[in-house]
């Protein structure tokens, strides 16, 4: 059976999105405004945290997530269909690194997206994906360096999803290694794969 291990931060979930929003609407007197910087696409992997005061970088990831940060958040355009046919074509298990005090929260975000999913492996001591067994025969992800570490630890082909803040990294090309524009992408390499 074809297994497709796919990430949720920046594939699934707009993480990036959502963090930008609480920190200006929902942080307790925020100096965070839409004409600023976390009013525009993050345009490298520590964005966020570069433009905000390291106050507020905490708080976000101890009372932001409290009042749901890994609960609340948008799902990327495309993204139910696309888990939908791929469900249609392998097994979906869903690998993420998040943290302890988000695991419940990211369980009710999954539940409630309703996806067709047939794992979920949460690794909340920052371990390798590649770390997860079974491994899956394709991936997605949009870290540049977990999309490595799986390239170089499972026999799995990889594809790195195109986001902004990853643009800074020139993944290799061919048959084991793509960078995808979009869902659609993604699944014909899956589908080339199978």
């Amino acid at each position: 059976m074809l297994t497709i291990g796919v990430d949720i931060d920046g594939v699934l979930y707009q993480w990036e999105k959502t963090a930008r929003y609480m920190l200006r609407e929902v942080l307790p007197n925020s100096p965070y405004t839409k004409d600023g910087p976390l009013g525009r696409v993050s345009e490298s992997w520590g964005y966020i945290q570069s433009h905000v005061r390291p106050e507020h970088w905490d708080w976000l990831w101890k009372e932001g997530a409290r009042l749901g940060l890994f609960r609340h958040g948008y799902i990327y355009p495309g993204a139910v269909e696309a888990v939908r046919a791929l469900a249609k074509l392998g097994d979906v298990i869903v690998i993420t690194h998040r943290p302890k005090t988000a695991v419940h929260d990211t369980l009710s975000w999954l539940a409630y997206q309703n996806l067709p999913l047939s794992g979920v492996h949460m690794l909340t001591n920052q371990e390798p994906k590649s770390s997860v067994h079974p491994q899956c025969r394709v991936y997605i992800d949009d870290k540049p360096e977990n999309c490595v570490d799986l390239y170089n630890n499972t026999e799995g082909q990889v594809a790195l999803m195109d986001r902004a803040w990853n643009q800074h990294y020139a993944a290799p090309t061919g048959r084991f290694f793509r960078r995808v524009s979009s869902w659609g992408d993604f699944i014909n390499f899956v589908l080339a794969v199978k």
